[in-house]
Order: structure tokens, then C-alpha cells, then sequence
């Protein structure tokens, strides 16, 4: 919550009317202020403060004068006491909210990998997404609100890369796996080529563009395989795909029985794909051969650039910008969603 709050916002937000002072009216001391806060607090975030001094000073000193108790008695308020727990309690009777359950939880992560995560990368978006839903669904945010973000951020990088193996086809993955193959020095030589900085733009870098992006059509890749994809999503993913060799790979060497499908994830995608006897979420000590196909970066999608998204430059949009180096190199090619992305 902030923590500036102006005498017009104060008076808007924390100010207690009728049935607030119903509620109030059986408590005394450090109890009834910090039960009002708590109240007011609550109506205004959709949540309980997890911290005395994520409440606004301000509103302490303005609430306490309604309330008429010493604003230091704020400081007196357990919030991990019984009383602080009932108190919870009949707040949220009192607005009709109800605390989240197991199930609230895999449905706010389905919500949040399918709905806001293929469009929004910021991890800090994506919980204030997360607590405005709760709000619209009347319900207590979890405590484990972090868990349910990274939870929906793994579960739609994966979403992303299986569909984008599917479309692929066997045959495009096929293709697409000779290029990463340890012996192969034509894939190589392709990869590092698209990767190197064109340099400034003239006659020769011309060409040298359009050799490339003839070089990746003989490849026969899929058109439309990020049709759908949001322009934020794919730029984050063409940000790894940059920074990214299939030899220092984790698992790139070894024989996991799913290895096609890493390939396949690499190249087009360089999403995150765990061998067959790992876990969804924290492996064990026989479960962890991670295959990232991610240039070895951890998958936690903390960053606004993080972990997820878009696409490889094999795969990535056409661009029709002029901005040197890499973003054009990587874009000038097929299966992107058109001439005009970004």
C-alpha cells in the first residue's frame, strides 16, 4: 500500500461510516484501533497487512483520532494474536470475503498462466493481477501468493512450448534437431551466423541478411507458429535466443529419452521441458535432469525479460524497423506473425 495519502484521500478511504462503527463498538484500546485499521486497510487493498508498517502513518494518526485512542497504541497490535485472527475473521463476514482454499489456488494459477502471464512478463504485474482477482472473486488472497505465480509462470511456458512443438510437426522438429546435433557443423555454422551482429546497415549487411533468410526458408519451418503470441512475449524470448548456445545446454549431452522434444523446445522456442521422471515443481534428489532449453538459465520468470516467452531467431517475426544488430537479424524470418511485428 502506499503510504502517501492526502486529507481529501484520507477522508475518502478511512473514514469509518455506520456499519464500521457496529463493529467497532465493543472494542476498547490498542484492540479497536487496530481493528479498524485492519478494516479500512482490507476495504481498500483486498488484503490483510502483513506487516504493522505496510499500514500508512497517516491513516494511523487520522484513524485514531475517530476512534480516540493514542496513535501509539498502533504499536501495541499483534497481528499474529488470537484477537488479531477473530479480528480477521469478522471482517471478512462483515464484506462477505471468504478465505482462498486449494482448489482457489490451482484455479488463480490456471487463471494466471492462461489469461495474464502470455501477455504480462513483470512478476510485479502479475500478483497485483492476482489480487485484483481475488477481490472480483470475494476471496482472501493466499498466503502463498508467490508460490501461485511462479507456479502459473512455469505452467504457461510449458503451455507455450508444447504448442509450439505441436505445430511444429515431426517433420519441423526433425529439421530442427539436425541444426543442434553435436556433429553437425552445417547446423552450426547456421546458428552462429544468425546470431552475429550484421553490423551497419549498407549493401553488404544487405546481403548478408538476405542470405540468412534464405538459408532459414530452405529449412521448411511452419508458418503462423506464433500467431497468437503477444509481441511483449516474443520479444522477451528472442532476448534468450540471442544469449543462447545448444552446447551449454544442461542435458544437451545427455540420453534422455525425450531428447527430441528438448531439441524441438531449443531451437523454435527455448522453453523449459523436464526429462521423464522429473517434477513439476521442486525435484528430488533421483528427478533432477532438468533439460532447460534456456541457455542454462533458471526458469522463474522474475524479470520483465524473464524466463518464457516468444520465440527463436529461426522462428521469430519479421521486422519492419531498421534497428540494427541482432533484433533484425533475428527477425527477418519465416513463422512469425507478420511483415510488420516488432
Amino acid at each position: 500500500m502506499r503510504q502517501e495519502w492526502s486529507p481529501e484521500e484520507l477522508l475518502a478511504s478511512w473514514t469509518l461510516v455506520d456499519g464500521d462503527w457496529d463493529l467497532v463498538a465493543n472494542k476498547s484500546g490498542s484492540t479497536r484501533l487496530g481493528f479498524s485499521l485492519m478494516l479500512k486497510f482490507f476495504e481498500s487493498e483486498g488484503r490483510f497487512p502483513d506487516l504493522l508498517e505496510e499500514v500508512p502513518q497517516a491513516a494511523v494518526e487520522y484513524v485514531a483520532g475517530l476512534v480516540k485512542v493514542p496513535t501509539a497504541d498502533f504499536t501495541k497490535y499483534d497481528l499474529t494474536s488470537r484477537s488479531a485472527k477473530n479480528h480477521r475473521k469478522q471482517i471478512r463476514e462483515a464484506l462477505k470475503f471468504r478465505p482462498a482454499t486449494r482448489a482457489d489456488e490451482e484455479e488463480l494459477i490456471a487463471w494466471l498462466a492462461d489469461e495474464v502471464r502470455p501477455v504480462e512478463l513483470v512478476e510485479d504485474r502479475l500478483r497485483e493481477a492476482l489480487l485484483v482477482e481475488c477481490r472480483e472473486r470475494t476471496i482472501e488472497p493466499p498466503g502463498r501468493i508467490d508460490r501461485i505465480v511462479t507456479a502459473a509462470q512455469i505452467r504457461a511456458e510449458k503451455a507455450f512450448c508444447a504448442r509450439t512443438i505441436e505445430r511444429l510437426g515431426g517433420a519441423g522438429v526433425a529439421r530442427l534437431l539436425a541444426l543442434v546435433t553435436e556433429d553437425s557443423e552445417a547446423g552450426a555454422a547456421l546458428l552462429a551466423a544468425l546470431k552475429r551482429d550484421p553490423g551497419a546497415v549498407g549493401l553488404d549487411s544487405l546481403l548478408t541478411e538476405t542470405i540468412k533468410l534464405n538459408d532459414v526458408w530452405k529449412l521448411g519451418l511452419s508458418d503462423g507458429l506464433f500467431a497468437d503470441c503477444s509481441e511483449k512475449l516474443l520479444a522477451a524470448w528472442r532476448a534468450r535466443a540471442i544469449k543462447m548456445y545448444p552446447s551449454g545446454l544442461p542435458g544437451y549431452r545427455r540420453g534422455c529419452t525425450d531428447h527430441a522434444t528438448c531439441g524441438a523446445v531449443l531451437v523454435p522456442a527455448g522453453g523449459d521441458h523436464r526429462c521423464p521422471g522429473g517434477s513439476a515443481g521442486r525435484p528430488g534428489a533421483e528427478d533432477q535432469r532438468s533439460c532447460r532449453a534456456a541457455g542454462g538459465e533458471a526458469v522463474d520468470g522474475g524479470a520483465e525479460e524473464g524466463a518464457g516467452q516468444g520465440g527463436h531467431p529461426l522462428q521469430a517475426c519479421r521486422r519492419g524497423d531498421r534497428q540494427a544488430g541482432r533484433d533484425r537479424a533475428y527477425g527477418s524470418v519465416p513463422g512469425g506473425r507478420g511483415e510488420d511485428a516488432a
